[in-house]
């Protein structure tokens, strides 16, 4: 970046000042450290407009892009800086699969990773692309193997109808009923594992301890990593008064891509009474401007209150009254009994 900062002169009594790029950039970086992306993004702009060849300032306008959610306009400019500014700027490829993971696309993030990795073996960011390549590949694995198989394909239908009907069932705590239903499905369907997942926490809840963690055992044999599995017996151990901290350790450092882990991790790290976590993991789907169940709103009460944000709280307790209006007076912070547990 170009040392000018500016051409500055002095017009009779009145110091002029022209900004240039740099000024821009340092006011944009200042910005982003107190976390004000709006202002962050607005003087990274500018400061590109100032010096468009420039591939620092264009690669910290793409990261306040991705934290903002902006995924493709994030994409683009990384994109444009390997394509036409700084072929060698290898950097890109770590930001572009971190983007591609989030909104889904294992493929292309795979592919920027392990371009990442190939050019910058002992990089600043290969400790990170590595574990982000090891995420990738559980994620693409897990939706692999929940994935029906073609002899499945005619029955999709009836087997979303039973899973829905299922959860229903366990989230009004009618796990007798959500048992044989759920022990039909994992017959019928021996890879679909939130069956499994779903059909062990019913098990814990009818007292049936030992059956429930077998099942748990043979998800995680037969689908090693299978985040689902992991929460549900941190929550089972902790349930029962067992020490909790070699699976809260794994979890710790589990950074999911996925909404539906990103729920499932951050209700497991409520459960665990690490709130502040499971606040950041909830509140990090709600940033990311994502579509959520009215139940999610129930969670996130939880959390806010846990982490004493009672007007926070308050107003998600009212969204979700608007699609659950049975909870109301089951305000967290007038039971102090740990939430049910059953997604």
């Amino acid at each position: 970046m170009s040392k000018n900062v500016s051409n500055n002169h002095i017009d009779g009594n009145i110091l002029m000042f022209n900004p240039s790029g740099e000024f821009f950039f340092s006011k944009g970086i200042a910005a982003f450290e107190r976390n004000d992306l709006v202002k962050a993004k607005k003087y990274l702009a500018r400061a590109w407009k100032f010096e468009p060849t420039e591939p620092i300032i264009a690669c910290q306008l793409a990261i306040v892009l991705t934290e903002m959610g902006e995924y493709d306009s994030s994409n683009k400019i990384l994109l444009k800086v390997l394509s036409e500014i700084d072929p060698y700027m290898v950097e890109c490829h770590y930001f572009l699969a971190n983007n591609y993971a989030y909104i889904g696309n294992y493929m292309e993030a795979k592919k920027h990773v392990k371009q990442y990795l190939k050019s910058a073996p002992n990089g600043e960011y290969t400790s990170d692309a590595q574990e982000l390549l090891e995420i990738i590949s559980l994620e693409a694995d897990e939706i692999k193997t929940t994935c029906l198989t073609e002899n499945h394909m005619e029955y999709e239908d009836e087997l979303i109808e039973k899973q829905e009907h299922s959860r229903k069932l366990m989230e009004d705590g009618d796990f007798d009923g959500a048992v044989p239903l759920l022990e039909q499905m994992i017959r019928e369907y021996p890879n679909f594992w939130p069956a499994f997942n779903n059909l062990a926490l019913a098990y814990f809840y009818q007292g049936k301890s030992k059956e429930s963690v077998e099942i748990l055992q043979r998800v995680l044999e037969e689908n090693p990593g299978n985040l689902h599995a992991l929460c549900n017996l941190s929550v089972l151990d902790f349930y029962k008064g067992k020490n909790v901290k070699p699976l809260l350790d794994i979890l710790k450092k589990v950074y999911p891509i996925s909404v539906d882990h990103r729920y499932k991790l951050g209700v497991t790290l409520l459960i665990l009474e690490q709130y502040e976590l499971g606040y950041h993991w909830l509140k990090k789907i709600l940033h990311d401007g994502n579509e959520v169940e009215g139940i999610f709103f129930y969670w996130f009460a939880y959390a806010a209150y846990k982490m004493g944000k009672m007007n926070l709280a308050e107003k998600a307790w009212k969204k979700l009254l608007l699609e659950h209006p049975e909870k109301d007076g089951q305000e967290p912070w007038k039971h102090e009994e740990i939430p049910m547990f059953t997604k």
